[in-house]
């Protein structure tokens, strides 16, 4: 099991999660986004019981663990699952761009 954490713009949520399922090879659809969408806004990162956390189940399967950093405009994000070194490059290239 490996996690990578980072953080993302609120505005560039959904072009991650786009991105984090096509390199799990999952296709995500107006239904995973409306999950974010419910499950998100009532997070804080600074309170680790509320963040949100979402299956992705594609291959590998992934979790995906938001939370915001109020007044920041900023999500605290983590992605673990089974991932090898590869992936988990591409994971934090993933956080680090966007």
């Amino acid at each position: 099991m490996r996690e990578v954490a980072g953080w993302i713009f609120e505005d560039n949520l959904t072009k991650v999660v786009e991105y984090l399922a096509a390199l799990v090879h999952y296709k995500w659809d107006d239904l995973d986004n409306d999950a974010l969408e419910v499950g998100i806004p009532t997070t804080d990162a600074d309170l680790p019981g509320t963040w949100f956390e979402y299956p992705i189940a594609g291959t590998p399967a992934v979790t995906l663990r938001i939370a915001r950093n109020h007044g920041s405009g900023v999500l605290s994000t983590t992605i673990s699952g089974d991932v090898d070194a590869v992936l988990a490059a591409r994971l934090e290239t993933l956080l680090d761009l966007l």
